[in-house]
């Protein structure tokens, strides 16, 4: 398992970086038609989703 150590500036960067990309992931599977990529879309909010709440966002 890789670790990284974050400065709280750091820290704080990458969750609004993971915010931006959560709502644009959202806006995307309200716009597709696709199953497939649809399901791929959630698997990504997921992991962000996860991500977040693992750096406390």
């Amino acid at each position: 398992m890789t670790r990284l150590d974050l400065t709280e500036q750091e820290t704080l960067t990458l969750i609004a970086i993971l915010e931006s990309s959560l709502s644009d992931l959202i806006t995307e599977t309200a716009a597709t038609d696709n199953r497939d990529f649809r399901a791929m879309l959630m698997e990504k909010k997921k992991f962000i989703r996860e991500l977040l709440a693992r750096l406390g966002g």
